[in-house]
């Protein structure tokens, strides 16, 4: 990750949202006063050594959250999983079918954020209508309709032809986007095994799409199944959105090669038609 100081304050108040503490509940158990809490909160204190240990034990986050930023706690995607976000409000049309991680969200704030300036960053946070904060955990859900705002949002800015595409995605899946995952992946020495780890990981970043591996024709090929609740979505779907997503993906299974095998791939869609328009067949080749 890029040598950055990162603020503790929206941090420590994404943390203790996601819990749904109050500030009574935070400084209680880290000893001190709600008001220094509260300026802990608005970067104007900083937290002693010890308050920050008690804090991300208190708050259940990992003490490194500082060297990357965000917040991981390393744990599967339920869909609606009612135990996570209970202390944001979130706006109707994204709080039905929440099915994928904040994670998923990343690599497009990263980019807009270091290509397009943080105000394009507020501008589409302003959109949302949800908290900055919102986006600092990944164990955060959000459902599909917010990931294709996003695809919308890049789309009305121009950001999406193919070289845009593997530009959010070299700036944007970082160390801090596969995390340990990404250590994991590298472990492997064929395309086919990594190609099919990381579709039994997707459990950890998103429940929208199953992914399966195939390689009985001599070729290996990586489909995309949506779940049954994308069908309202798949029904209004615009045709530049498809092409956005298909796009990605085919750029993000040539970036996991590159990184993890360190091997040049290319990632073909298959023309086929789908019972969805947001299922997709790959064709994997390395050359």
């Amino acid at each position: 990750m890029d040598e950055q100081v990162y603020s503790i304050g929206p941090l420590m108040k994404a943390a203790r949202k996601f819990k749904k503490f109050n500030q009574a509940d935070v400084a209680r158990a880290i000893g001190c006063s709600q008001s220094a809490l509260s300026k802990m909160e608005h970067n104007l204190l900083v937290p002693s050594a010890p308050q920050w240990f008690l804090f991300a034990r208190f708050t259940s986050i990992p003490p490194e959250t500082l060297e990357t930023g965000v917040i991981d706690r390393r744990s599967k995607v339920k869909l609606n999983n009612e135990e996570v976000s209970l202390g944001f409000k979130i706006p109707k049309r994204y709080r039905h079918f929440r099915a994928e991680k904040v994670r998923e969200i990343y690599p497009f704030l990263t980019y807009l954020e270091k290509k397009l300036g943080p105000d394009t960053v507020k501008e589409f946070l302003a959109i949302t209508e949800l908290d900055p904060e919102f986006f600092l955990d990944f164990d955060n859900l959000i459902n599909f309709q917010l990931y294709l705002d996003m695809v919308k949002f890049l789309i009305k800015e121009g950001r999406n032809t193919p070289a845009d595409i593997k530009e959010i995605i070299n700036l944007g899946q970082n160390d801090v986007y596969w995390d340990h995952y990404g250590i994991e992946f590298r472990k492997f020495d064929s395309l086919e095994a990594l190609l099919e780890e990381f579709a039994r990981e997707q459990v950890f970043f998103q429940s929208d799409f199953q992914l399966k591996v195939d390689s009985n024709t001599g070729k290996i090929i990586t489909s995309y199944f949506p779940e049954y609740h994308l069908k309202q979505v798949a029904a209004s779907i615009t045709p530049e959105a498809v092409e956005f997503i298909n796009l990605y993906r085919a750029a993000t299974l040539e970036n996991l090669v590159k990184r993890c095998l360190d091997k040049e791939a290319k990632a073909l869609l298959m023309q086929e038609t789908h019972s969805s328009p947001l299922g997709a067949r790959f064709e994997i080749n390395v050359a």
